[in-house]
């Protein structure tokens, strides 16, 4: 589980990031990307709709979180983001996990 200070548990949070954050699409998974704060906070918001059962959202959300850890070193410097279902994911494993934070992190490079 992720530490309170590296998540997002606000709706006003949630709400800000959905509003003015910069959309990345990465096949079923995306997100949106809010500079700001030194830190970087992670929310995670997966529809019903897409993963009807709650073992199947809180692994994808264990997955992502672990891939994020994992690449520590390459942590953008600071801001908001959240991650979110487009369609029904098949199963993601640990690699590409990786690999789409790996694309996020460069894409947050390019943006700067």
């Amino acid at each position: 589980m992720l530490k309170k200070c590296l998540r997002l548990r606000k709706k006003e949070d949630f709400e800000r990031v959905f509003r003015f954050g910069k959309p990345l699409f990465f096949s079923e998974i995306a997100c949106r990307c809010l500079a700001g704060d030194p830190g970087v906070r992670l929310g995670f918001s997966f529809s019903k709709k897409h993963l009807p059962l709650a073992v199947d959202r809180n692994r994808l959300r264990r997955v992502l979180s672990e891939a994020f850890f994992q690449l520590k070193e390459e942590w953008p410097k600071g801001g908001d983001i959240v991650f979110f279902t487009v369609r029904k994911p098949e199963k993601i494993d640990m690699e590409t996990a990786r690999q789409i934070m790996k694309s996020l992190f460069q894409s947050l490079k390019k943006a700067k």
